[in-house]
């Protein structure tokens, strides 16, 4: 078979200790051993895996190392106290004396009639990419003196930081590949010193390493040990499966012992389903079947987000931002859930802010509202929030909301959402103009704005079923405007609120609950209240006749500013302490 040699300069130092590290202290001898061995490396910024913050080597616990003696390699075993250490103490237990050579690793090296045999690995598996330990056992040799061993490498190693690295199951790969060979068995010729390594085409050019990563856009690092000289090229790949994440080449690299080569490579996805990467999130979005899209990075989006009829996900931000362009932020919404969509969106951050305004709202003559009806989301369908925050900036002046939501929509404020019209308008509108139920349900979260909630049924709308069905059981309802401070706001343009309900059994007010009103309408909203912090000026209120607002509006608990005693029902009575009205059972 054709050999194929490698020169490397080699050259024993034969020092009580490493030039370059601090002596190791001797331990207190051990009975079960009666071999002791220290320990260090020449060349401190190669080694096996181990790196401290400025790239110099330490041991790590659980490293050996093999002895020649007259009865051959020996085994020698890492005292744990030198565990991240420059140089170690090691034991074993044998009777041959130490002869000439100590080689790292054990357990794969050879010495016979002058001459090192070693193996360079084809595969490794890491339990973990973001761990320093990984192992690549570069190999190493050195003469023994006065029970004293400087190592030096025979070999030497690329290091490839890999970022943004899809979470996935236990097929992903990480595929090194040389244009010489890199695996298999080698043989160092010890004479002189100036080693001549070979090997032959029985060797390798290919190696693989296998990995877990359970965490969307991490980062993993790679050692791949490889003879020193010359690459033409050098390729590093990333799969998931069948899947090619990533792949990089490398030209003309040239690695010697004292300077191990590094590289980086970036996979470039935007989300991920089931570890398959996705460079589009609205291509994730569509491809999505019932299933988690978790986003690896902050996005700013060139169009706004559409999740089409028919879809079921969940958008995991992870952590991360979605914001707009000049060009999304033109449109009327960053984010759209279409009739028949179901969405869940977790775990990070959406703003927006649109820059133009709508022209179509001004008038002849008149200047155009500045962000007329520019919502952050623009909810038809079933949409759930929780653990995210949701901000639209765009400023007051049309009707921008952070979620508008329309007829059949469904919308559930959990626990950890965070919503915020910081521009001046309103966080949640619910309008209706007569074709489907809309249902809010707020079972949680922070929501503010000019006013938390608008309700507004825009026809007249005589069907006796209600089509406007607001549900508060816990959260903090906030009005940032102090005139009217109103944390939910009961209006419509037509004279008919008999389809809307209000149910409200917890949650803080900061604002009051306003009704549409007195004599203007012929029916009213239906206000149910039988818990909740009020901390506006009144707790709730009608525009106009009081006899109806009687008659719509239902008090059995709460704690308020004011009392609420008009409006209870028969049973119930306010308790007046320090200011604020508890509506309890009456004795």
């Amino acid at each position: 078979m054709k050999k194929i040699t490698y020169i490397i300069a080699f050259a024993a130092v034969l020092a009580a200790a490493c030039q370059k590290n601090e002596v190791a202290e001797e331990p207190a001898s051990d009975p079960q051993y009666n071999k002791i061995l220290t320990a260090g490396v020449a060349d401190e910024p190669l080694t096996r895996v181990g790196f401290d913050e400025n790239n110099s080597f330490y041991w790590h616990k659980g490293d050996q190392v093999g002895v020649l003696t007259s009865g051959g390699l020996k085994v020698m075993t890492l005292d744990e106290q030198y565990h991240k250490q420059p140089s170690g103490v090691f034991y074993g237990s044998f009777a041959e004396d130490f002869g000439e050579y100590a080689v790292y690793p054990y357990g794969n090296h050879v010495i016979e009639n002058g001459h090192l045999t070693f193996v360079l690995p084809s595969s490794y598996t890491y339990t973990s990419i973001e761990d320093d330990m990984n192992s690549f056992n570069p190999p190493m040799l050195g003469r023994i003196t006065n029970n004293t061993a400087q190592l030096r490498h025979l070999a030497s190693f690329f290091k490839i930081s890999v970022t943004n690295i899809p979470a996935g199951g236990e097929d992903m790969k990480f595929i090194f590949t040389a244009d010489k060979r890199i695996t298999g068995e080698f043989i160092a010729d010890l004479a002189g010193d100036t080693p001549v390594i070979s090997t032959d085409e029985s060797a390798g050019n290919t190696v693989t390493i296998n990995f877990t990563n359970t965490t969307a856009g991490a980062t993993g690092t790679f050692y791949i040990p490889a003879p020193l000289g010359s690459y033409g090229s050098i390729t590093a790949e990333v799969k998931a499966g069948d899947i090619l994440l990533a792949s990089k080449t490398w030209n003309n690299q040239v690695v010697n012992r004292a300077t191990p080569k590094r590289g980086t490579i970036e996979v470039d996805y935007i989300a991920e389903i089931d570890v398959v990467p996705f460079g589009s999130l609205q291509e994730a979005i569509d491809a999505a079947d019932n299933q988690t899209i978790t986003l690896v990075k902050d996005l700013v989006l060139e169009s706004p987000l559409e999740i089409a009829s028919g879809k079921a996900v969940t958008l995991d931000l992870n952590g991360h931002t979605l914001s707009e362009t000049a060009t999304s932020a033109a449109a009327s919404y960053l984010v759209a859930v279409k009739s028949g969509a179901s969405v869940t969106i977790q775990n990070g951050t959406i703003v927006y802010a649109a820059t133009t305004p709508d022209t179509g709202w001004g008038g002849e003559g008149q200047p155009p509202y500045p962000g007329y009806a520019n919502n952050a989301i623009r909810n038809e369908g079933t949409l759930v929030i929780e653990n995210a925050t949701i901000e639209n900036k765009t400023s007051k002046g049309g009707a921008s909301y952070v979620i508008d939501n329309y007829a059949g929509a469904n919308l559930t404020i959990n626990e950890g959402a965070v919503l915020t019209q910081s521009g001046g308008d309103i966080a949640i509108r619910m309008f209706n103009g007569g074709s489907g139920a809309i249902n809010v349900t707020i079972n949680g979260g922070d929501i503010s704005g000019y006013r938390a909630v608008w309700v507004q049924l825009a026809s007249n709308n005589t069907a006796i079923a209600p089509i406007m069905n607001l549900t508060v059981t816990g959260g903090t309802l906030t009005s940032t405007e102090q005139t009217y401070n109103q944390a939910i706001y009961s209006y419509s343009y037509g004279n008919d609120m008999r389809n809307v309900l209000i149910n409200v059994s917890g949650g803080t007010f900061n604002g009051d609950i306003a009704l549409t009103g007195g004599a203007n309408k012929t029916n009213l909203e239906t206000l149910n209240i039988s818990g909740g912090q009020f901390n506006g000026q009144w707790g709730f209120y009608s525009y106009g006749a009081d006899e109806k607002a009687l008659e719509a509006i239902t008090v059995t608990g709460g704690t308020f500013m004011t009392d609420p005693s008009y409006y209870l029902d028969p049973g119930y009575t306010a308790v007046e302490t320090d200011g604020k009205w508890t509506v309890i059972p009456a004795q």
